[in-house]
C-alpha cells in the first residue's frame, strides 16, 4: 500500500464553515409585531448579503423562512461575520420598542465533506437545528469549528458542555466578542528580556497539487534549528499558526511579544521548492533582510536540509547575539506522513471526543509506518497522559502504562528529545508519584531545548508539587511567554493557577482557574484548584460548590483515593487533601 493510501479518509475531506442565523420570534405581547419584524428581517437579509458577506469571504447558501444559511472559506471569517451580522441587526433597532427589536440566534459548524455538494446536507441540517438552541444575540459553535479558532484572540470562548444533537452528543461553545485584551500574554514582567522571534507559516503563491503543509514544515524546521539559541526567545509554531491569516505585524507583536518576525512565500516549479523569505522588526516595521532560496523539493524532508539550514543561518546572522545549534528534529521521510503528523497534533488538542480518539488512531498508524521515529511516540504518550488527566479514560492503569512505555521508546530512539523528556517528567510527577525522577527528566528537557514551552510548564508543575511556589510561578510565566496562544491554553491557565496557589496567592489562583474552566468546563484538576484556594480563603460555601461539581464527575472520590493518585509526601497534595477535609469530603 502506498503511504498516501494509508492516511485516514477524513484527512482528505474539504472543510467549509457553515453559519445559520434565525430571527427570534416576537413575544405574545407584541401587537402586530411579527409583521414589523418580518419587514426588518428582509432588510437585514438583503444588507447582510451585499454589505457584509462580501467582506468575510462567504456567501448565502439558502434562505428558509426566517433562517439564513451561509458558507465561508475559513472559521475566522465565519465567526467575524456572525458578530458583524449581530451588530447589523442592532443598528436597525435604534429608536425601536424592546418588544419589536430584531434579535437573532446564531450557530456555526465545520462541515467536512468530499467534493459533491450533497455530502454537506447533514451538516447544513445540523447547523440550522443548532441555531434554534442559541439564545437571543448568542453565537454557538461546535467543537470542530472551535478547534480552528484561538481563544482570547478570535473571541472569548466558553465551554457549554455536551448537547444531544441529531447525530449524537457533541460539545458546544459560546463565542463572546473580545472587548479587552486578554490577560496572561507576554510582558517584560515575566523576567525574560531576550528578543522574541516569531516564524510564521509560509504561504503558497498559488494553489498546488501538493499538500498545504509545506509552509508549516518550513516554519517548523527553522524553529527547530533556532530553538536552542540562548539569545532568542523562539515562539512556538502553535501560536504563530493562530495568527497566520490576515494578521499584521502589530497583532503579532501584541499577542506574541515578538520583536522580530520571519515570514515568506513559496512555490514549486519542476520539483524544486522556491522560497522567498524576509525578516522584519515588528516594532517599527523595518525590513531587515529579504532573500530567495531554491532547493530540490525532497531537501525539505532531509535531516541536513540545506534550505532550512540556510533560512535559520540567515536569521541568526541578522539578529545579533544569536547562536544557532545543530538541528534537533528528524523530519519525517515522506510528505504524506508529515501531513498526517501535523493532523495528529491538531486532533490531539481537540475538544471533540471523536477527533481526540481519531488522533490516537492516526498516531498508531504513523508509528506503524515509521517505527524508528521518536516524535509520534511522544505525542501518543502525551495522548494517553491527557486521557487520564482530562478524565476521559476508562482504563487508567493501562493508559498510565502506555504513556510511560511510549515516552521510553521515544527516548530509546532519541535520548535528547526535549518533548519526550518533558512528557516523561510529567508522567513521573503526576501519574507515578516519583519526584526525583521527574526532576531529572524535566531538567534534561530544558537543557535539551530552552525554548520548549511544555518543558517549562511541566517543570512548573513539579515545583508546585515538590519545590518552591515562587519558582513555579516564574517557570509557568516563562512557558506562557513561549506559547501565549497555545491550543492547550486551558492547561497553561490551570498550571499557572496551581503555581500561584503554591506561592500562597489564592485569589490570583482562582482567577486563572476560572479562566481555565471557561475553556474546558468541569475539568476535575481545575475544580480541585478552585476548591483548595477557596477553602484557604475561608470561603467554605464556594469550596463546597466546587466539591459538588467534582463529585458529579468523580462520584467515588474520597480524601484517601485522592492521595493514592500520587505521592502523599507532596506538600501541595497535603494542602489539597486538607482543603477537601474542611469542605466535608469523607476520608474513606
Amino acid at each position: 500500500m502506498r503511504a498516501a493510501e494509508a492516511i485516514p479518509p477524513a484527512l482528505h475531506f474539504e472543510e467549509r464553515p457553515l453559519l445559520a442565523m434565525r430571527m427570534v420570534e416576537p413575544g405574545p405581547g407584541a401587537k402586530g409585531g411579527r409583521h414589523v419584524l418580518l419587514e426588518r428581517w428582509r432588510r437585514w437579509a438583503g444588507d447582510a448579503h451585499w454589505l457584509l458577506l462580501s467582506h468575510h469571504k462567504g456567501h448565502v447558501v439558502q434562505q428558509m423562512g426566517q433562517v439564513l444559511l451561509m458558507e465561508f472559506t475559513d472559521a475566522r471569517h465565519c465567526l467575524r461575520a456572525a458578530f458583524a451580522l449581530h451588530q447589523l441587526a442592532d443598528s436597525m433597532n435604534v429608536g425601536t420598542d424592546d418588544s419589536l427589536r430584531l434579535r437573532l440566534r446564531a450557530a456555526a459548524h465545520l462541515a467536512c465533506r468530499q467534493r459533491e455538494p450533497k455530502c454537506a446536507d447533514p451538516h447544513r441540517h445540523l447547523t440550522v437545528e443548532l441555531s434554534a438552541q442559541a439564545g437571543p444575540d448568542e453565537v454557538l459553535l461546535t467543537a470542530p469549528l472551535r478547534d480552528r479558532l484561538a481563544n482570547g484572540l478570535d473571541a472569548d470562548l466558553e465551554d457549554c458542555g455536551p448537547w444531544a444533537g441529531p447525530t449524537g452528543h457533541m460539545r458546544l461553545f459560546r463565542a463572546h466578542p473580545r472587548h479587552e485584551r486578554r490577560c496572561g500574554g507576554w510582558t517584560a514582567s515575566h523576567g525574560d528580556l531576550r528578543p522574541g522571534l516569531a516564524i510564521m507559516p509560509f504561504r503558497a503563491d498559488a494553489p498546488s497539487t501538493l499538500p498545504g503543509t509545506i509552509g508549516e514544515l518550513i516554519a517548523d524546521g527553522v524553529i527547530a534549528r533556532l530553538s536552542r539559541s540562548i539569545g532568542l526567545r523562539v515562539i512556538a509554531r502553535q501560536s504563530t499558526s493562530a495568527l497566520r491569516d490576515g494578521s499584521g505585524l502589530a497583532d503579532i507583536e501584541r499577542h506574541l511579544g515578538a520583536t522580530y518576525v520571519m515570514s515568506g512565500r513559496y512555490r514549486v516549479r519542476d520539483r524544486r521548492l522556491i522560497v522567498l523569505a524576509e525578516l522584519t522588526d515588528a516594532r517599527n516595521h523595518a525590513r531587515l533582510w529579504r532573500g530567495e532560496f531554491q532547493q530540490a523539493l525532497g531537501d525539505l524532508l532531509q535531516e541536513q536540509s540545506e534550505l532550512l539550514h540556510g533560512l535559520a543561518r540567515t536569521v541568526a546572522d541578522n539578529v545579533r547575539n544569536v547562536q544557532v545549534s545543530p538541528p534537533l528534529t528528524r523530519p519525517l521521510p515522506s510528505l504524506d506522513s508529515s501531513q498526517l503528523m501535523l493532523a495528529c497534533m491538531s486532533m490531539g488538542h481537540s475538544h471533540s471526543g471523536t477527533a481526540f480518539e481519531r488522533g490516537r488512531q492516526a498516531l498508531t498508524e504513523l508509528i506503524a509506518r515509521h517505527p524508528g521515529c521518536a516524535l509520534p511516540r511522544v505525542w501518543l504518550g502525551l495522548w494517553h497522559a491527557l486521557n487520564v488527566v482530562q478524565g476521559r479514560s476508562g482504563h487508567v492503569i493501562s493508559d498510565v502504562q502506555q504513556a510511560h512505555e511510549q515516552t521510553q521508546r521515544a527516548l530509546n530512539t532519541d535520548p535528547g528529545n526535549a518533548m519526550a523528556l518533558a512528557v516523561e517528567g510529567y508522567i513521573q510527577c503526576q501519574l507515578l508519584g516519583n519526584p526525583q525522577k521527574a526532576s531529572r527528566y524535566l531538567t534534561s528537557a530544558i537543557e535539551a531545548n530552552p525554548s520548549e514551552p511544555m518543558a517549562w510548564l511541566l517543570r512548573s508543575l513539579y515545583s508546585t508539587m515538590w519545590d518552591s511556589g515562587a519558582w513555579a510561578v516564574t517557570e509557568a510565566s516563562f512557558a506562557c511567554s513561549l506559547s501565549p496562544l497555545d491550543p492547550l491554553q486551558y492547561f497553561f491557565d490551570m498550571l499557572m493557577g496551581n503555581a500561584l496557589l503554591a506561592d500562597h496567592q489564592p485569589k490570583q489562583a482562582i482567577a486563572h482557574g476560572r479562566r481555565s474552566l471557561k475553556a474546558l468546563k468541569n475539568h476535575v484538576p481545575t475544580l480541585r484548584l478552585l476548591l483548595t484556594a477557596q477553602a484557604e480563603l475561608e470561603d467554605i460555601s464556594e469550596s463546597k460548590d466546587s466539591l459538588a461539581k467534582i463529585l458529579i464527575e468523580t462520584p467515588d472520590l474520597t480524601v484517601s483515593s485522592y492521595l493514592s493518585m500520587g505521592s502523599e509526601e507532596s506538600p501541595m497534595r497535603q494542602r489539597v487533601a486538607s482543603a477537601m477535609r474542611r469542605t466535608g469530603l469523607p476520608e474513606n
